[in-house]
């Protein structure tokens, strides 16, 4: 793909519960907590990358627990619109915070992973 998967941007954990999950994770990784939401929790591992716990939900992405994994790309609608002529599954749309979108996709198998725009700051 000439667009490219460069490594993860960050890797995601689909927990069932999040408050016990993220007691173990902060002990285990001997990190603060970076963000934090209702349904997420964030820690910054370094050099831009994150472990994110996310709360299981009715969302097809986070329909049961399980590691995702996020790829940066240069342009999410182009690697998306890649990937679909590729005849990979996407679960919706390209999504946003008002920062970087992503998009979701299932491998031949059903795993989940992501790929994410990264919008630096200033730029």
């Amino acid at each position: 793909m000439s667009e490219g998967l460069r490594w993860p941007t960050w890797i995601g954990i689909v927990v069932e519960d999040l408050d016990g999950q993220r007691r173990f994770w902060a002990d285990l990784l001997g990190l603060p907590e970076h963000e934090a939401g209702s349904d997420f929790v964030d820690f910054d591992l370094g050099s831009d990358r994150r472990l994110e716990l996310v709360k299981r939900s009715d969302e097809p992405q986070y329909d049961r627990s399980r590691f995702q994994v996020g790829f940066e790309v240069e342009d999410v609608a182009k690697v998306r619109g890649e990937l679909l002529r590729r005849g990979v599954e996407a679960i919706g749309d390209v999504q946003t915070d008002g920062r970087s979108p992503w998009a979701y996709f299932r491998d031949p198998e059903g795993n989940v992973f992501e790929i994410k725009q990264r919008v630096r700051e200033g730029g």
